[in-house]
């Protein structure tokens, strides 16, 4: 069964990110997004979906098709790296507040962008993820529309599960300027979106995101509040990261109890992440179909300390090189020194493990007659073709092995 023919096939199958675009297209009366036992945010058909609805959810969500750089954004003075795609400059980049800076979960880039195209007046209102404020742990889509909406929402980093686009066309019938900040996979669905919807490029002016390492699911924070016999209800405050770069994951109780783990001693064995299948087989966690991707910049992959928060920025177009440079002269910007593709590839070996291992487990779900992603230039067949053939059985046995997992 490599077809897909309804919802549950993309749920069923692990290729649900839980991203919302889905429940945005129809609505929440006929697609409802719930937390499962295993601490994934999933769609569920709570009355029969229109085919109409169902055929425009297949042509956009990224459990099902994922694609590079749109043709049109391609700058002609754009550099092209086979695993990072296109990009038009590689730099080091933070805010400017000192504030921002420290409280975001890296150098504040995005919040700093965020933050000028609102001041600014070039959009009316920042479309991202946020602290659910009354359960800290969970993430809620939101829309911010000034610097206290923004820097009051705890966004930084959500590694738990999101579905930052369950209001996007709420967003669009607003009929306002806005910028959406989100997982790569997010703004691939908006890419595909507005194929078909002219109001996505109309509005939704900017789209900004991070290197993603993969959403964990949501017993992963679970597993950690309950090391302190904390209970969710009982929480406050909820940080994965942030206040420092990395920052300590963090707690507080409405009773004042607090606890933390340094950053490595919970997150730095990437094997127990508990990430989505999804994200194991994801062929762009880069960012490519972006204006600006940030990312950490700690060498060989993984922070040895505590910094002052410094991002790098991939610049993916043209609109996205003129936001940062008019963001740098109005001050809400530093940039920092020029950085190469070589530099990328230390700051984040596992993202350039993963591209090159990409086509070879989509053919073990292929193989086993599993659905799997279409995808569009992104170059994983290269990749794989350059690949040693023990590198690419390796990588096909082993994910066949995680199906079970599903």
């Amino acid at each position: 069964m490599t077809q897909i023919n309804n919802l549950d096939d993309i749920v069923k199958n692990g290729l649900c990110i839980g991203c919302g675009i889905c429940q945005s297209i129809t609505g929440k009366d006929t697609i409802e997004i719930s937390m499962t036992p295993k601490g994934r945010l999933e769609p569920k058909e709570v009355k029969k979906i229109p085919s109409d609805k169902f055929n425009k959810i297949l042509n956009v969500c990224p459990g099902v098709i994922v694609e590079g750089l749109p043709k049109e954004q391609i700058d002609q003075k754009a550099k092209h790296d086979l695993v990072w795609g296109y990009y038009l400059s590689l730099f080091y980049a933070w805010s400017t507040d000192e504030k921002i800076r420290f409280e975001s979960s890296t150098g504040g880039l995005l919040n700093g962008l965020s933050l000028y195209l609102l001041d600014s007046k070039k959009v009316n209102f920042v479309l991202h993820t946020a602290t659910n404020p009354d359960k800290p742990m969970r993430s809620v889509s939101r829309f911010s529309y000034n610097k206290d909406d923004l820097l009051n929402a705890n966004s930084c980093s959500r590694y738990g599960p999101a579905s930052p686009l369950d209001r996007f066309h709420e967003a669009l019938e607003l009929n306002e300027p806005f910028v959406f900040v989100g997982k790569p996979c997010d703004i691939s669905a908006i890419r595909q979106l507005s194929k078909s919807d002219e109001r996505v490029n109309k509005f939704c002016k900017y789209l900004l995101t991070l290197v993603c390492g993969g959403s964990t699911e949501f017993t992963k924070s679970q597993e950690f509040i309950e090391s302190f016999k904390v209970k969710e209800e009982e929480l406050s405050t909820f940080r994965y990261r942030g206040f420092g770069n990395p920052g300590k994951m963090y707690i507080k109780t409405k009773d004042g109890r607090e606890y933390d783990k340094e950053y490595n001693s919970f997150w730095g064995e990437e094997s127990t992440w508990r990430v989505h299948f999804r994200c194991k087989i994801c062929p762009d966690a880069i960012g490519e179909s972006s204006d600006i991707a940030a990312l950490d910049t700690w060498r060989g992959g993984s922070p040895e300390g505590e910094d002052e928060g410094f991002n790098a920025a991939i610049v993916r177009t043209k609109k996205g090189l003129e936001l940062l440079n008019d963001s740098i002269k109005a001050g809400y910007i530093e940039k920092g020194e020029d950085l190469k593709i070589e530099d990328i590839n230390d700051f984040q070996p596992h993202q350039v493990n993963k591209k090159k291992a990409v086509h070879a487990r989509h053919l073990g779900l292929t193989k086993e007659n599993i659905p799997t992603l279409k995808t569009l230039g992104l170059r994983i067949e290269d990749l794989y073709n350059k690949n040693s053939k023990e590198f690419n059985i390796k990588e096909e046995k082993g994910i066949t092995a995680r199906i079970k997992k599903i």
